[in-house]
Protein backbone atom coordinates (compact mmCIF):
# COMPACT_ATOMS: atom_id res chain seq x y z
CA UNK A 1 0.00 0.00 0.00
CA UNK A 2 1.58 3.30 -1.33
CA UNK A 3 2.85 5.86 1.13
CA UNK A 4 0.24 7.96 -0.17
CA UNK A 5 -2.56 6.55 0.15
CA UNK A 6 -5.44 8.41 1.95
CA UNK A 7 -7.55 6.60 4.26
CA UNK A 8 -10.11 8.09 7.00
CA UNK A 9 -11.26 6.25 10.22
CA UNK A 10 -14.13 7.28 11.65
CA UNK A 11 -15.04 6.43 15.02
CA UNK A 12 -19.04 6.55 16.99
CA UNK A 13 -20.91 5.69 19.50
CA UNK A 14 -24.45 4.22 18.35
CA UNK A 15 -27.42 5.18 20.46
CA UNK A 16 -29.20 1.96 22.00
CA UNK A 17 -31.44 0.30 19.38
CA UNK A 18 -30.18 1.67 16.66
CA UNK A 19 -27.53 -0.11 16.02
CA UNK A 20 -29.58 -2.37 13.20
CA UNK A 21 -30.13 0.73 11.33
CA UNK A 22 -26.37 2.12 11.91
CA UNK A 23 -25.32 -1.00 10.44
CA UNK A 24 -27.61 -0.45 7.37
CA UNK A 25 -26.35 2.91 6.94
CA UNK A 26 -22.47 1.76 7.39
CA UNK A 27 -23.23 -0.28 4.30
CA UNK A 28 -24.75 2.09 2.28
CA UNK A 29 -21.26 4.40 3.02
CA UNK A 30 -18.81 1.98 1.60
CA UNK A 31 -21.78 1.46 -1.39
CA UNK A 32 -21.66 4.86 -1.83
CA UNK A 33 -18.05 5.44 -1.39
CA UNK A 34 -17.37 2.85 -3.95
CA UNK A 35 -18.38 4.58 -6.82
CA UNK A 36 -15.99 7.31 -6.11
CA UNK A 37 -12.53 7.17 -8.38
CA UNK A 38 -9.49 6.12 -6.43
CA UNK A 39 -11.56 4.07 -4.25
CA UNK A 40 -9.75 1.28 -2.49
CA UNK A 41 -11.83 -0.74 -0.22
CA UNK A 42 -13.87 -0.09 3.44
CA UNK A 43 -14.54 -2.23 6.46
CA UNK A 44 -16.65 -1.89 9.66
CA UNK A 45 -14.98 -2.66 13.00
CA UNK A 46 -17.65 -3.93 15.16
CA UNK A 47 -18.03 -2.96 18.68
CA UNK A 48 -16.37 -5.56 21.38
CA UNK A 49 -19.07 -4.91 24.02
CA UNK A 50 -22.88 -3.50 23.03
CA UNK A 51 -22.16 0.23 24.55
CA UNK A 52 -18.47 -0.09 22.42
CA UNK A 53 -17.33 1.91 19.42
CA UNK A 54 -17.99 1.45 15.61
CA UNK A 55 -15.66 2.39 12.96
CA UNK A 56 -15.78 2.66 9.97
CA UNK A 57 -12.53 2.79 7.83
CA UNK A 58 -12.38 4.22 4.39
CA UNK A 59 -9.64 4.02 1.92
CA UNK A 60 -8.75 5.74 -1.21
CA UNK A 61 -5.67 5.90 -3.36
CA UNK A 62 -4.80 8.92 -2.74
CA UNK A 63 -5.71 11.98 -0.26
CA UNK A 64 -6.91 14.08 -2.99
CA UNK A 65 -9.39 11.15 -3.87
CA UNK A 66 -10.75 11.10 -0.29
CA UNK A 67 -11.10 14.60 0.03
CA UNK A 68 -13.35 14.18 -2.89
CA UNK A 69 -15.20 12.22 -1.02
CA UNK A 70 -15.55 13.85 2.00
CA UNK A 71 -16.88 17.44 0.11
CA UNK A 72 -19.36 15.79 -1.87
CA UNK A 73 -22.73 16.15 -1.42
CA UNK A 74 -23.36 12.06 -1.60
CA UNK A 75 -20.91 11.96 1.88
CA UNK A 76 -22.57 15.19 3.38
CA UNK A 77 -26.04 13.19 3.09
CA UNK A 78 -24.49 9.92 4.77
CA UNK A 79 -22.91 12.37 7.46
CA UNK A 80 -26.23 13.61 8.19
CA UNK A 81 -28.09 10.10 8.53
CA UNK A 82 -25.26 8.71 10.57
CA UNK A 83 -25.79 12.16 13.23
CA UNK A 84 -29.34 10.74 13.74
CA UNK A 85 -27.92 7.18 14.86
CA UNK A 86 -25.46 7.89 16.89
CA UNK A 87 -24.29 9.94 20.41
CA UNK A 88 -22.26 12.67 20.33
CA UNK A 89 -19.87 13.80 17.58
CA UNK A 90 -17.63 11.48 15.95
CA UNK A 91 -13.82 10.91 16.02
CA UNK A 92 -12.04 11.36 12.65
CA UNK A 93 -8.78 10.31 11.79
CA UNK A 94 -6.60 10.35 8.50
CA UNK A 95 -4.08 8.18 8.09
CA UNK A 96 -1.59 6.99 5.40
CA UNK A 97 -0.43 3.64 4.19
CA UNK A 98 -0.26 1.04 6.94
CA UNK A 99 -1.01 3.02 9.73
CA UNK A 100 -4.56 1.91 9.45
CA UNK A 101 -3.59 -1.51 10.41
CA UNK A 102 -3.10 -0.03 13.94
CA UNK A 103 -6.45 1.85 13.87
CA UNK A 104 -8.86 0.26 16.82
CA UNK A 105 -12.40 2.00 17.52
CA UNK A 106 -11.82 0.74 21.31
CA UNK A 107 -8.17 3.03 21.71
CA UNK A 108 -10.69 5.90 20.31
CA UNK A 109 -9.01 9.56 19.36
CA UNK A 110 -5.47 8.60 19.41
CA UNK A 111 -2.49 9.04 17.46
CA UNK A 112 -1.23 5.75 15.57
CA UNK A 113 1.45 4.66 17.71
CA UNK A 114 5.56 5.23 17.35
CA UNK A 115 6.67 3.62 14.35
CA UNK A 116 9.41 1.29 16.10
CA UNK A 117 6.41 -0.27 17.99
CA UNK A 118 4.18 -0.77 14.70
CA UNK A 119 7.24 -1.93 12.63
CA UNK A 120 8.17 -5.01 15.75
CA UNK A 121 4.36 -5.36 15.77
CA UNK A 122 3.86 -5.82 11.93
CA UNK A 123 7.03 -8.26 12.02
CA UNK A 124 5.28 -10.35 14.30
CA UNK A 125 1.88 -10.52 12.29
CA UNK A 126 3.84 -11.08 8.57
CA UNK A 127 6.25 -13.13 9.88
CA UNK A 128 4.20 -16.50 10.50
CA UNK A 129 2.05 -15.70 7.25
CA UNK A 130 5.10 -15.24 4.89
CA UNK A 131 6.89 -18.57 6.19
CA UNK A 132 3.12 -20.26 5.87
CA UNK A 133 0.91 -19.38 2.95
CA UNK A 134 3.86 -19.79 0.01
CA UNK A 135 4.07 -23.09 1.29
CA UNK A 136 0.37 -24.19 1.51
CA UNK A 137 0.24 -21.88 -2.28
CA UNK A 138 2.92 -24.11 -3.82
CA UNK A 139 0.68 -26.14 -5.57
CA UNK A 140 -1.27 -23.61 -7.20
CA UNK A 141 1.81 -21.44 -8.24
CA UNK A 142 4.47 -23.67 -8.45
CA UNK A 143 4.39 -24.08 -11.96
CA UNK A 144 3.69 -20.05 -12.64
CA UNK A 145 6.42 -17.47 -13.56
CA UNK A 146 8.56 -16.38 -10.19
CA UNK A 147 6.52 -13.00 -10.62
CA UNK A 148 3.26 -14.30 -10.81
CA UNK A 149 3.55 -16.60 -8.32
CA UNK A 150 4.57 -13.56 -5.92
CA UNK A 151 1.58 -11.21 -7.52
CA UNK A 152 -0.68 -14.20 -6.47
CA UNK A 153 1.36 -14.90 -2.79
CA UNK A 154 0.64 -11.14 -2.12
CA UNK A 155 -3.26 -10.31 -3.34
CA UNK A 156 -3.88 -13.02 -0.51
CA UNK A 157 -1.15 -12.27 2.21
CA UNK A 158 -2.09 -8.28 1.78
CA UNK A 159 -6.18 -8.87 2.98
CA UNK A 160 -5.37 -11.75 5.41
CA UNK A 161 -3.15 -9.17 7.26
CA UNK A 162 -5.28 -6.12 6.93
CA UNK A 163 -8.62 -7.44 7.94
CA UNK A 164 -7.67 -11.24 9.91
CA UNK A 165 -4.04 -10.85 11.30
CA UNK A 166 -3.18 -7.10 11.85
CA UNK A 167 -6.79 -6.46 14.08
CA UNK A 168 -6.07 -9.60 16.24
CA UNK A 169 -2.14 -8.96 16.32
CA UNK A 170 -3.21 -5.08 17.21
CA UNK A 171 -5.52 -5.61 20.24
CA UNK A 172 -3.28 -8.31 21.34
CA UNK A 173 -0.27 -5.82 21.91
CA UNK A 174 -3.20 -2.26 22.55
CA UNK A 175 -1.61 -2.16 26.01
CA UNK A 176 2.32 -1.85 24.59
CA UNK A 177 0.90 0.17 21.55
CA UNK A 178 -1.05 2.22 23.50
CA UNK A 179 0.07 2.58 27.11
CA UNK A 180 -1.29 5.79 28.11
CA UNK A 181 -4.44 7.31 26.27
CA UNK A 182 -3.52 10.55 28.13
CA UNK A 183 -0.18 10.55 26.17
CA UNK A 184 -1.39 9.77 22.68
CA UNK A 185 -4.61 12.06 22.61
CA UNK A 186 -5.55 14.09 19.93
CA UNK A 187 -6.47 17.04 20.44
CA UNK A 188 -10.25 17.71 18.96
CA UNK A 189 -8.86 20.36 17.19
CA UNK A 190 -7.45 18.22 14.75
CA UNK A 191 -10.07 16.67 13.33
CA UNK A 192 -13.02 17.66 11.64
CA UNK A 193 -16.55 16.27 11.29
CA UNK A 194 -17.07 13.23 8.80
Amino acid sequence: MPSSTGIVAITRHVKPGSEVAFEEAVKGVILAASTFPGYIGGEVLYPQTKRGAWQLILRFETPVHREQWEKSPICQGWIARADALTIGPPNVVRVNGLEAWFTLPEVGNTLPPPKWKTAIVSAIGIYPVISVVPMLLKPITGGLPPWLATLVTIAIIMPLMTWVIMPQITRLFQQWLYPSPLKNSVHPSSHSKL
